[in-house]
């Protein structure tokens, strides 16, 4: 009897009645397709169904007010301050004469100004017409047609072009006339065309970009000095002209203008050909003409920025 227990008690020991069994369920499957798993995750929302639906609420009904309130304050608004503005345009559309002549003038480009013009007496005979035009138009530039009026002849007729804001001279040289007229017109056939802001935002800036030249060791000689025959009076002007800008030109159009004494004595131009960026150049231009002093020599270069075929790549 003592061996049968002994026996018995070894086999509960074997079987562990003191320490139960731990089985994994996640190695079982339910033979309908339901998991355990799922049990667990509905046994959850059962017990957290309030909690859950309470938090939707709180959230739609959070949504709700503010939406509301929004629509509300745009109504109101609408109300006490949209329709009498509405009342306000309408009534304008009524009674609107359209854009005044005023409001035209101010947005349209202005007629240029002809701010005078001198005829000099070369010692050769003939006559040089000098002319400074400004453009007071401070969007729009001109590509014009322009000609010297004299009584009811015309001369010199030619092209050029003008840019916002700019002043420029127009020369006409060597005009054989029977004696110095006491007055000439300049006359203007010519097309406006506005600076397009989306592309050019600031004009100053642009110009200040591309014309960029500086002019030094200006020096007149009269023909006495030059040499150059006996035959012929020719004169001499000399000086440097520097292209600071970052592009190269293949015409930049120089005019030069002589002054003795504060007064215009004699006129000229002259034509840069592939002036490249940064590069120095020395020009020396024979005068024709007998100038007997020159105290001061003026060198404007004119050149059209808008004109993209006048730059270049070397």
């Amino acid at each position: 009897m003592v061996n049968m227990e002994e026996d018995n008690n070894k086999k509960n020991d074997d079987i562990g009645e003191d320490k139960p069994l731990r089985v994994d369920i996640s190695k079982y499957r339910d033979v309908d397709g339901v998991s355990l798993k799922k049990l667990g995750f509905g046994l959850w929302y059962l017990e957290n169904k309030k909690k859950i639906f309470f938090a939707i609420y709180l959230i739609l009904g959070t949504i709700g007010f503010f939406t509301w309130s929004l629509f509300f304050y745009t109504f109101g608004q609408y109300i006490f301050i949209g329709m009498k503005e509405d009342s306000k345009l309408m009534n304008d559309m009524v009674t609107n004469q359209g854009i005044s002549r005023e409001a035209v003038l101010q947005i349209a480009p202005k007629p240029i100004q002809v701010k005078s013009v001198e005829v000099l007496l070369n010692s050769s005979g003939t006559f040089d017409i000098v002319a400074k035009i400004y453009n007071p138009s401070k969007n729009h530039y001109s590509n014009f047609t322009y000609y010297f009026l004299i009584g009811d002849k015309s001369f010199g007729e030619n092209k050029s072009f003008i840019l916002p804001n700019e002043e420029r001279v127009i020369t006409l040289l060597n005009q054989d006339l029977v004696r110095k007229p006491s007055s000439v017109n300049l006359e203007f056939k010519n097309s406006w065309t506005k600076i397009d802001r989306h592309k050019i935002r600031d004009w100053d800036a642009f110009v200040g970009d591309y014309i960029d030249f500086s002019v030094s060791d200006k020096v007149f000689y009269s023909s006495r000095e030059s040499n150059l025959t006996e035959k012929v009076n020719l004169s001499v002007v000399e000086f440097n002209i520097k292209n600071n800008s970052a592009y190269s030109y293949r015409n930049v159009n120089l005019v030069i203008l002589l002054y003795s004494r504060g007064g215009l004595v004699s006129a000229n131009t002259y034509n840069v050909e592939n002036f490249l960026s940064g590069e120095d150049r020395k020009i020396n231009i024979t005068w024709p003409g007998v100038v007997a002093r020159a105290d001061e020599i003026e060198v404007i270069p004119y050149l059209n920025i808008l004109d993209s075929d006048n730059t270049f790549i070397p």
